[in-house]
């Protein structure tokens, strides 16, 4: 592995999830970098247009990335065939999540909201803890037990221990989080993504078309096909 490579990721993704400006000082204590180390990695990144530099010295993302994001957005598949399927659901009070993991955090890369615009949904990158999401839970069932030790510690595992089990018994994936808060979660084939339904209100029947839904949205969105849906 190129470590320099690596650490410039490192940063990057540092200034992409603080919310605001940081100095060499202080990204060098957040990332374990040396801060001369961290300089030239900034002097490179600000020479790319991947970072900007403000008055008091400090770095934030800069419009190269903004590009980046914009051209991959427009040429992925993965984002074609999600704003397809979409477009086809229309707007309903049911939320549609896509989502991935992020060390302990699921990052929402979809996330409608009801009555508000699909373009509205597009790159959410909201941040939630792996336990508080179906979709981190059904993600972690597709890991060995080892894999989800190394990733979220041995105490963490085993609070989430049985809802793995029983996402790992069924493709799609619910839980009640209160009352009102069901969810459910379907891995998208060939991805390490998957995609949820949550605001879920109804009766049994309304749940079985939902769990059908999600499992053909989750086809549509791959291109695969997936097997025979499970109970």
């Amino acid at each position: 592995m190129n470590s320099t490579v690596f650490d410039a990721f490192r940063c990057l993704n540092l200034l992409a999830t603080g919310n605001r400006a940081f100095g060499i000082r202080e990204i060098g204590r957040e990332m374990g970098l040396d801060p001369a180390k961290v300089s030239r990695l900034m002097q490179t990144l600000l020479a790319l247009e991947m970072v900007q530099q403000d008055a008091r010295r400090k770095y934030s993302l800069g419009m190269g990335i903004h590009r980046l994001s914009a051209n991959a957005i427009h040429n992925s598949a993965f984002y074609t065939a999600v704003l397809e399927m979409l477009e086809e659901t229309g707007s309903h009070s049911v939320s549609i999540v896509v989502g991935v993991l992020s060390g302990k955090n699921v990052v929402y890369l979809i996330h409608t909201r009801g009555g508000k615009s699909i373009a509205r949904a597009i790159g959410n990158y909201e941040s939630f803890p792996v336990h508080d999401s179906v979709i981190g839970i059904k993600l972690l069932s597709a890991m060995s037990d080892e894999e989800i030790v190394a990733r979220l510690g041995v105490h963490d595992y085993q609070l989430l221990r049985r809802d793995i089990e029983e996402a790992r018994r069924h493709q799609v994936f619910g839980k009640t989080f209160n009352e009102t808060d069901y969810r459910m979660a379907c891995i998208i084939p060939g991805m390490q993504a998957a995609i949820a339904l949550s605001n879920i209100q109804g009766d049994k029947l309304d749940i079985d078309k939902l769990r059908h839904f999600l499992i053909s949205a989750a086809r549509k969105i791959s291109g695969s096909a997936l097997p025979a849906l499970q109970q």
